[in-house]
């Protein structure tokens, strides 16, 4: 309407200009005067004229769908009227829907600076320079377009997302502000000030925000999803749960708000409950890996053994070359105790890629567990022929010489770890403990000091130190130091707090000794050394009927050492039967 009116009212100007100098009391123009007024005022209007011609041209060979003749006849209308902003408006919105960026800015450009207060254009243009990637030009259009209008939504929108893109949070959160400060209902204004919130980390103002949001709009997903990500991070699972709830009541199709819901159970080893939700969103129809897989796993985590074969062979069937899948596939059949198949799952995929070394190994721990102990070995030292690089190759066949009890050559096979990797920490908490099995404690010592300084929080390796200090008697305040500091690291830990007690004991305080072997035996009620520390601090109290007891249950338990527990356990008896005479 405002281009035809403009068309009309072009037509009204000339036509009074006219009879306005007919009607003027003002001196009279000469015939040559008039005529060239004329002229101009006929061709003033014959452009303009030619201009709408062009224009409804276009638009109808829009509507015919000849885009390409639409365009020509456009861009003959912003030539013979280039004074006209509309037309050039219409020429940058034609541009931009046939993806000609660069003279859609063009256009857009002339337009904006033929009508400056055009709302319209100026979002456009800001649009397509943050398209290009020129967003500080994309920000001055949105404050001009802001500078025009206070209260236009999304060009505040805009211009928070293109200020946080460049970090400039707190601008973006000034300008979102703004918005809710104009329109405290707005529950799109108070969404994304909660967004940016939590990009600043500032969890509870976004969560004041989101709820905000939320009270004016309970069924605004995308605020649901946000506020039980954000509840996520702060560790607050049971809210998050329930807020991941309340958007599957909105909208049980939700594969998202599921799949977060099963990611959570997952984190918090709810293996049932994330395999209930990944299987409501698995299409029977999808062969694809990420939620079968997903779903695989959880059945092999929850040891439903020929469910995770049935999943992993379906994936196999789309995707026959896939070595992660087939590697999955093999450790089902392993755990299943089907031997034959899982080794010939390990045995399909090629050594040299990237599962081909876990496929090796667990070849090696099934003739293991088959009692092929010379396969098991020259399995592993293939291994480490072929990836000397590797460190498992190593540690799993030190591991294994080491339960054979042939401790030499496991020093040698770590040793040789070591020189491929001197830094590795595993490889020398494992020498540490094979040194000490050989009786060269001091030495043992050195390697878990060693591990200690690469990771003061290594709580195996300040327990075992600790211990290995209490046992040798030196050192006693280092010891229950280090012990100390394994139990914060692991507080629920039985060893550990053995391991606590053990050296009270070995410093004399054995009251202290006896509390914590208690709880040491309350969190590993069937472990026969500590049951025989136990019998120990009993003795060192003179409560020699009750180490009677511990000694007699430790035996029961099956205690590596009888001999030199049954020592223990006559002499108890000796003097419990002493005691019991007097």
């Amino acid at each position: 309407m405002r281009h035809h009116s403009a068309f009309i009212l072009i037509a009204l100007l000339v036509l009074s200009l006219l009879w306005g100098c007919a009607l003027s009391g003002r001196k009279v123009a000469t015939e040559e005067e008039i005529a060239a007024q004329q002229a101009r005022a006929k061709l003033h209007l014959s452009s303009r004229t030619d201009a709408y011609y062009h224009f409804l041209r276009s638009r109808q060979l829009l509507y015919q769908n000849r885009v390409k003749e639409a365009l020509s006849e456009l861009e003959i209308a912003a030539e013979a009227d280039p004074g006209a902003a509309y037309l050039f408006g219409e020429l940058a919105t034609f541009y931009l829907r046939q993806g000609q960026n660069a003279k859609a800015v063009e256009a857009a450009q002339k337009a904006r600076n033929l009508d400056p207060e055009s709302i319209k254009t100026r979002m456009m243009l800001a649009g397509l320079y943050s398209s290009l990637k020129q967003t500080d030009q994309a920000i001055t259009e949105y404050r001009a377009v802001l500078d025009l209008d206070p209260k236009q939504q999304k060009a505040r929108l805009w211009l928070a997302s293109l200020y946080a893109g460049q970090s400039r949070y707190e601008e973006a959160r000034e300008v979102l502000n703004e918005l809710v400060n104009l329109d405290p209902e707005n529950p799109v204004a108070n969404y994304y000030l909660a967004r940016m919130e939590l990009e600043l980390k500032e969890y509870n103002e976004a969560e004041k925000y989101y709820k905000k949001a939320l009270e004016i709009r309970p069924d605004l997903e995308m605020a649901l999803m946000d506020l039980a990500y954000l509840y996520e991070l702060q560790n607050r699972d049971d809210d998050a749960e329930g807020t991941y709830k309340k958007i599957l009541k909105f909208d049980p199709e939700n594969k998202q708000a599921r799949s977060r819901l099963g990611d959570l159970y997952l984190r918090q080893n709810n293996y049932r409950g994330a395999l209930a939700e990944f299987q409501k969103i698995m299409d029977p129809e999808d062969k694809g890996l990420e939620m079968r897989g997903k779903v695989g796993l959880l059945h092999l985590e929850l040891e439903e053994y020929d469910q995770a074969i049935e999943v992993f062979n379906t994936l196999l069937a789309g995707d026959p070359e896939n070595q992660q899948i087939r590697y999955y596939l093999g450790i089902a059949y392993e755990e299943k105790e089907d031997f034959e198949q899982a080794l010939a799952e390990f045995d399909e995929i090629p050594a040299s890629g990237p599962y081909g070394l876990k496929a090796r190994l667990h070849r090696a721990f099934i003739q293991e567990k088959r009692g092929d102990v010379d396969d098991a070995i020259a399995t592993l030292e293939e291994v480490i022929e072929n990836h000397p690089e590797e460190e498992d190759g190593y540690l799993y066949l030190g591991n294994m010489y080491e339960t054979l009890k042939r401790f030499d050559e496991a020093e040698a096979v770590l040793r040789q770890g070591l020189k491929m990797s001197p830094g590795h920490q595993r490889l020398h908490f494992r020498l540490g403990v094979v040194l000490d099995k050989m009786g060269d404690r001091q030495d043992s010592i050195v390697e878990m000091e060693k591990v200690i300084a690469m990771d003061p929080k290594d709580a195996n390796a300040l327990n075992y130190l600790g211990y290995s200090l209490a046992e040798m008697g030196i050192r006693l305040e280092e010891a229950e130091e280090f012990v100390k500091r394994a139990l914060q690291i692991k507080p629920e830990d039985g060893y550990i707090t053995d391991s606590l007690g053990w050296v009270y004991f070995k410093m004399g305080r054995h009251s202290e000794a006896l509390v914590w072997i208690k709880k040491a035996l309350d969190r590993l009620p069937e472990d026969p050394l500590i049951t025989e520390h136990l019998g120990d601090t009993y003795q060192a109290l003179g409560r020699w009927r009750e180490a009677q007891e511990a000694y007699e249950r430790s035996l029961r338990l099956g205690h590596e050492n009888p001999e030199q527990l049954e020592s223990k356990l006559q002499e108890s008896k000796k003097k419990a039967n002493i005691e019991g005479a007097q």
